[in-house]
């Protein structure tokens, strides 16, 4: 692993700026999603080998199974469509039109257990950002178009869809796509559980049921155990901070689907790159937030430096003639032992810090 040389200076209270690093080239490997659409948490795996306890084992690959699927159009199609995915063999979740539909899609796809989404395009963009915001928490999304087949495919593919279904809909042209949908899941399946057959073979059973301890924790339950670590930072006297770190695109604004796309990839990159002790939290729609303890500044700065660098490590997302590099911008705050500490107080340092990084045109600041 190469990284560029990056130096800082201490001046009181400023906020210390560091200068953008030469690009770092890491060794990447690819982590596998801990959390995928078809639940295995019932279904353990068939291995050519005898294991402990043989009541755990069925086979790998499971029957296709009905799929949930939220449903987003427009309303002189959205009838279509769901008759054709209840003939198909599938579940309508829930269907909508308009502009009150998106919100209605978006919550079930947030709440949770949807298997695949089909959108219609223009003008559910928005719905699909959602849905690959998730990642790798995410349902298979099926970009619906009213175009050749041939444009349907390069507008999905710019819109960050799976597959791609022209319009008018009917279960000829609707059961195929969901099929491949269903195929996705069970692929996913089948990878979930090899990972989980390497686990066991490595004695590693702790890890089966979090294979990503790192994952990002909703906001309410960090804001709540940052509050705690704080206590016991305040208590037994050691340092703490925190980092924030957001999404940067270059203008012009990409294409639809690309934002949600570099947020999901730099989400992936951020939580396999911190340590274990390490928690984090998705902020907004595009900011990133770790909790830090037992870490003073330098540390938190050094932490932060590698997640920038494993984010623009990534390649890039190519769109409409363009390219999209994943980068993120960082900031870091915290306290040393017996300073005064408080959730509202490290955000507000470290989304000053987050702020001048910006106007200086620097990868990371510090405030101290």
């Amino acid at each position: 692993m190469t990284r560029g040389d990056n130096t800082t200076s201490e001046r009181g209270g400023a906020i210390e700026t560091m200068t953008a690093p030469r690009r770092l080239l890491l060794d990447e490997t690819s982590p596998v999603p801990d959390n995928l659409i078809v639940d295995v948490a019932s279904a353990p795996i068939e291995l050519p080998i005898e294991l402990d306890d043989p009541d755990d084992l069925v086979p790998v690959r499971p029957e296709l199974a009905s799929l949930q699927v939220v449903v987003y159009e427009d309303s002189a199609h959205l009838a279509t469509v769901k008759g054709a995915v209840v003939a198909a063999g599938h579940v309508v979740a829930v269907g909508a039109a308009g502009r009150d539909g998106i919100a209605r899609a978006v919550a079930a796809i947030r709440g949770g257990g949807i298997d695949a989404i089909v959108v219609g395009l223009p003008g559910g963009e928005a719905v699909i950002d959602a849905a690959l915001a998730l990642e790798p928490r995410r349902p298979v999304v099926i970009a619906s178009l009213a175009c050749s087949a041939l444009d349907a495919v390069e507008r999905a593919h710019a819109a960050g869809a799976d597959l791609a279904v022209t319009r008018p809909h009917d279960v000829e042209r609707l059961a195929p796509m969901l099929l491949a949908a269903a195929r996705l899941c069970i692929e996913k399946h089948v990878a979930l559980a090899a990972r989980g057959a390497e686990q066991v073979l490595r004695g590693r059973l702790d890890e089966i049921a979090d294979t990503e301890p790192g994952g990002l924790l909703p906001f309410e339950m960090f804001q709540r155990v940052l509050e705690l670590e704080i206590k016991r930072a305040k208590r037994y006297e050691y340092p703490l901070s925190v980092a924030l770190f957001a999404v940067e695109i270059e203008p012009p604004p990409p294409p639809p689907g690309i934002r949600g796309i570099l947020r999901a990839r730099a989400g992936n990159a951020l939580i396999n790159t911190i340590r274990d002790i390490d928690i984090a939290t998705q902020v907004d729609h595009e900011r990133f937030l770790v909790l830090l303890p037992y870490t003073d500044l330098k540390g938190s700065a050094g932490l932060g430096r590698r997640v920038i660098a494993s984010v623009g490590a990534l390649d890039p997302v190519v769109a409409g003639g363009r390219s999209f590099p994943p980068r993120v911008v960082g900031a870091v705050a915290g306290g040393a032992p017996g300073q005064p500490l408080s959730f509202a107080k490290l955000m507000k340092d470290a989304t000053r810090a987050l702020e001048q990084a910006r106007r200086d045109g620097a990868e990371l600041a510090v405030q101290p």
